[in-house]
């Protein structure tokens, strides 16, 4: 698990620096990152990460993007992927919005993996709301690599 490349792919530094330490303390040791979702397709292809850690919402592509995008080329598609969003409420809204506006009932209590499910085409491997206490990162990230 150590030996894995990790690719963290959000505009806020300070996420990744805690993310980064959070996995360092837990013997990483190749751990990338990535500022925007152009920059982060771009670090994929460069690294060729064991496992990508990935924010929704981020300029020039949205998370949703990079991850629907990497799902569609063979190379990428089955590096496992841990999405992360502080836009949960916000997803909820959205999709009850298009539920509506499909002939359904206006509901906002589903859970949001489920909400995210809606924009994504395949389901990532983990799913994380912000804040994120680092035990559970841990767990999500150990789950997701087999340990």
């Amino acid at each position: 698990m150590t030996k894995t490349k990790v690719l963290i792919v959000d505009d806020e530094k300070e996420n990744i620096r805690y993310l980064t330490t959070i996995l360092e303390e837990n013997g990483f040791r190749s751990i990338y990152s990535a500022a925007d979702g152009d920059e982060g397709l771009k670090r994929v292809k460069e690294v060729m990460p064991g496992l990508i850690v990935l924010d929704v919402r981020m300029p020039k592509k949205s998370g949703i993007q990079v991850f629907n995008e990497l799902r569609k080329i063979w190379k990428y598609k089955d590096i496992p992927v841990i999405i992360l969003t502080g836009e949960g409420e916000f997803l909820k809204q959205l999709a009850a919005l298009r539920e509506f506006h499909e002939g359904g009932a206006l509901t906002t209590d589903k859970p949001t993996e489920e909400v995210l499910g809606q924009f994504i085409k395949d389901r990532p491997e983990a799913f994380l709301e912000k804040p994120i206490a680092p035990e559970a990162f841990m767990a999500a990230v150990r789950k997701v690599l087999g340990e």
